[in-house]
C-alpha cells in the first residue's frame, strides 16, 4: 500500500519561509527557468547507509535503527541539505523535494526522516515497496509536475532492481550515484547537467557515476514481444506473462487487452506490446495476440547428434540419440 505524504500550499509557504527561503525575486528569472520543479531522492545507499534490509540484528530484535549510530548521512548530504534549506540566492524558490524509496523497511524509514529532521524538507514522500516507476507516477499526480521538470538521484542503475534506467524512460533526468550522494560535486554536476539538458529534455537520458552522459534506448510503443502465461487469475480477470531473460520482471495484463472473446491458460504463448498507464507509470501487456494450441501441437522434434561424436552410430546403419548410444 503506498505511504504518501503531501502538504497544503499554505503549509508549504510556511515552511519555506521557515527554513530561510528567499523571496523568488532574488534569483534571476533565467536561472529558476533552468531549475528542475521537482528534485526526487531514494533513501538507502543514496542519501544514507547502509541500506535498512542489511539491519538484520536490529529487525529480529524488533528494534528501530537509531540516526547517525546505526544509519548515517552521507557527508555531503548534510551539506546539500543545509544550501536548500539556506538557499540565500533564491535558486530553489520554485522548486519542491521528494522521496521516492521501495525498501520494505516503510516504518523505519519514515522514523529515520524524522530523527534526521527531514520531514520538513520535502514536500511528497513515497516510501513502499514495488515499482519506482509507480513512486513517479504518484507524484507526477498529487505535485502537478510533468516527468521531464523532474530530476532525480539513486544507486541503482538497471536490470531488474535497476531505477535510472526505467524511470530516465518516463522523461525524467535520472542520476546514477553507485557509491550514493558521497560529495557534493555529484550534486552541483547534476544541475549543471539538467541546465544544458532542459533545452532538448530528451527520454531516456542519464548522468552517469563518472559525470558522463548517456541515452537508454526508449521503448517503442509498437515493438512486439512473446512470452508465456505464467499465471492467471480469472475472477479479477488479470494475469503475468513471462518473457525475456532471467532478470526481465513478468508482464503484467488484464483480460481487457485479450482478443475479444479470447480466453488464456497458464502455458499459453503470447505475442504483446507493452504500454505505460500515465497515471501511474506501470507498465502492461497490450494489443495481446494468442499464438494457436494447434500451431504449438505441430512443432515437431528434431534429433540431434553430438558434435563430439558426430557419425559414431550411423556408420552401423543404426539410430542415435542425442550422445552418440544406439537406441
Amino acid at each position: 500500500m503506498a505511504i504518501l505524504l503531501c502538504r497544503g500550499s499554505a503549509f508549504m509557504t510556511a515552511k519555506r519561509s521557515n527554513i530561510g527561503v528567499k523571496s523568488a525575486s532574488i534569483a534571476t528569472s533565467s536561472t529558476l527557468q533552468s531549475m528542475p520543479s521537482l528534485i526526487v531522492f531514494d533513501l538507502d545507499n543514496t542519501l544514507w547507509t547502509p541500506e535498512l534490509y542489511q539491519l538484520r540484528k536490529l529487525a529480529r530484535s524488533n528494534q528501530y535503527p537509531v540516526a547517525h549510530n546505526d544509519v548515517k548521512l552521507f557527508p555531503a548530504v548534510k551539506e546539500i541539505i543545509e544550501q536548500i534549506k539556506d538557499d540565500r540566492d533564491g535558486r530553489f524558490a520554485n522548486t519542491k523535494f521528494a522521496v521516492a524509496s521501495r525498501t520494505k523497511s516503510v516504518d523505519w524509514a519514515h522514523d529515520l526522516l524524522e530523527q534526521f529532521e527531514l520531514k520538513e524538507l520535502f514536500d511528497f514522500v513515497e516510501i513502499f515497496p514495488g515499482d519506482k516507476k509507480q513512486h513517479f507516477g504518484n507524484l507526477k499526480r498529487v505535485s502537478g509536475v510533468e516527468f521531464k521538470d523532474m530530476l532525480f538521484f539513486d544507486d541503482a542503475r538497471d536490470g531488474r532492481y535497476g531505477n535510472c534506467e526505467p524511470v530516465s524512460r518516463l522523461g525524467v533526468l535520472s542520476v546514477h550515484c553507485p557509491n550514493g550522494i558521497y560529495e557534493k560535486s555529484i550534486w552541483t554536476n547534476a544541475l549543471e547537467h539538467y541546465k544544458d539538458w532542459s533545452a532538448h529534455k530528451t527520454p531516456g537520458t542519464m548522468v552517469e557515476w563518472d559525470n558522463s552522459i548517456t541515452t537508454a534506448k526508449v521503448d517503442d510503443p509498437n515493438e512486439r514481444y512473446n512470452g508465456e502465461v505464467k499465471y492467471v487469475d480469472r475472477v479479477k480477470r488479470f494475469g503475468f506473462i513471462q518473457y525475456g531473460g532471467r532478470g526481465t520482471r513478468d508482464m503484467f495484463f488484464h483480460f481487457s487487452a485479450l482478443p475479444h472473446g479470447s480466453d488464456v491458460e497458464e502455458g499459453d504463448e503470447l505475442s504483446f506490446t507493452i504500454s505505460t498507464d500515465p497515471r501511474n507509470g506501470k507498465d502492461a501487456a497490450a494489443n495481446v495476440e494468442i499464438f494457436s494450441r494447434e500451431d504449438s501441437e505441430n512443432l515437431v522434434d528434431m534429433r540431434v547428434f553430438s558434435m563430439n561424436l558426430p557419425f559414431a552410430a550411423t556408420r552401423n546403419g543404426k539410430d542415435a540419440t542425442a550422445n552418440g548410444r544406439q537406441r
